[in-house]
């Protein structure tokens, strides 16, 4: 059921901007913020695979605009659940500094470069021996933000992000190849 919750949502936020469409971004739109329905969907597949697994993922992104064509900003991944009855955490935060070339706003193609941390742990335990962990990320991303409207956005993005993983467990943490389909806001 909270499955189909959240599918909802992120269905009825993609046609809120969709039927607010007009032409252009923000005019002076200085800020960002919105969530990555890619790790949510991630979570609900990997905890449809078993009955002892199950996972909430929410990542979520903000951007200000420092320059123009160029935004500093963050992202927060949260990921909490159960990998065979076992509590998993998992927790990353990283600075990111994004250039739009085609635009001077908040719209359009962009380049983006992060640096953070992250941190893992099974039943309250980060520690290596226990199958957690505590570590950096490094990642690069390139991505089209498409205004709707005049603050509604849809980003479509393909990052790499170099992290460590939990060794004990597989659970789906932000590593390697991650496609991102960020829904969001312009203020």
């Amino acid at each position: 059921m909270a499955k189909r919750i959240v599918l909802g949502l992120l269905v009825l936020a993609a046609v809120t901007g969709v039927l607010g469409a007009q032409e252009g971004s923000s005019p002076g739109a200085k800020m960002a913020a919105s969530l990555d329905a890619f790790p949510l969907a991630k979570g609900i597949i990997w905890s449809d695979n078993d009955e002892d697994d199950s996972m909430f993922a929410l990542a979520s992104n903000f951007e200000y605009l420092l320059f123009p064509h160029f935004t500093v900003g963050g992202v927060m991944d949260m990921y909490f659940g159960k990998a065979s009855d076992i509590d998993i955490f998992y927790f990353g935060l990283a600075a990111h500094g994004r250039w739009y070339p085609l635009s001077s706003g908040l719209d359009k193609l962009f380049l983006d470069a992060g640096l953070g941390f992250n941190v893992f742990s099974l039943d309250g335990e980060t520690g290596s021996k226990k199958g957690g962990f505590a570590g950096m990320t490094i990642s690069l991303k390139a991505g089209y933000k498409l205004m709707f409207g005049s603050h509604f956005f849809v980003e479509p993005s393909m990052a790499f992000v170099y992290a460590k993983t939990p060794s004990r467990v597989s659970v789906p943490t932000p590593l390697g190849w991650q496609p991102g389909l960020n829904i969001g806001a312009a203020f």
